[in-house]
């Protein structure tokens, strides 16, 4: 999986969750979380979230 497959999938997590509230949603999200993660090398969860946060926002400014 590459880290932009895993970073589409935690958006759609988060906006599932957002909508239903399915504690799977979560689960897939931290499990995408982690994946990215390991890919990555970093290591925590925060370091991954904070990379992902700013792929996101590099992709919203372009």
């Amino acid at each position: 999986m590459t880290e932009q497959f895993l970073i589409d999938q935690m958006v759609l997590h988060v906006g599932l969750y957002k909508k239903y509230q399915y504690n799977e949603n979560a689960m897939g999200f931290y499990q995408n979380l982690e994946d990215l993660r390991k890919l990555k090398g970093f290591d925590t969860q925060d370091e991954a979230m904070d990379y992902a946060i700013e792929k996101l926002e590099g992709a919203k400014a372009a």
